[in-house]
């Protein structure tokens, strides 16, 4: 028999500020354990919904659950400028010892900086093609924001690879940066 698992689909906008953001639908899976996937935003609930049954076909929604509401709230207070760090437990069984090492090294980058691809595989030991195999263990993150792979940029300053898209990795540095609050973006 499997693990229950639950799930949860919610909207990230302003309410009443127009001035605020629109991010769009987000979703979330967990175990008894903790947060097994965070889908980073899609502009509707379907779109979101259908990301995350890619990964967990059978998954059911529990709107009511007590760790995926406290969960979203986290994720919202994030996506509108009002937290910069997650309290949450991590369900990510079933995935390589290298991938949890850079994700590991991924979440000592700080709120607002960014670190190359080159000092992931720095922190992972080194040697040649780390650094594209570390990109391609943030490509696998299952919990972007949580575990901040935006953070991570090309040794040239420039943006590489991003589950959601350049965009959305411009808009989560730009929201760090507090840009998006400014209007600058």
């Amino acid at each position: 028999m499997g693990e229950e698992l639950r799930g949860l689909v919610f909207e990230v906008a302003p309410s009443g500020d127009p001035d605020q953001p629109r991010w769009g639908w987000v979703g979330l899976v967990s175990s008894a354990r903790g947060l097994r996937l965070l889908t980073l935003p899609s502009k509707s609930r379907e779109l979101a919904l259908q990301r995350m049954r890619r990964h967990y076909a059978d998954v059911a929604l529990a709107p009511d659950d007590t760790f995926l509401c406290g969960m979203a709230s986290q994720v919202y207070g994030y996506l509108m400028g009002q937290m910069t760090d997650f309290a949450i437990e991590l369900d990510l069984r079933g995935h390589s010892t290298f991938e949890l090492t850079v994700w590991a090294a991924t979440c000592r980058i700080r709120y607002g900086e960014t670190r190359t691809y080159g000092w992931i595989a720095g922190q992972v030991g080194g040697g040649p093609g780390t650094a594209q195999a570390a990109g391609a263990a943030l490509g696998n993150n299952p919990v972007p924001l949580v575990v901040p792979c935006h953070r991570v940029i090309g040794s040239d300053g420039s943006l590489h690879g991003f589950a959601g898209g350049l965009d959305m990795k411009r808009r989560l540095l730009a929201l760090e940066n507090q840009q998006m609050s400014l209007g600058l973006l």
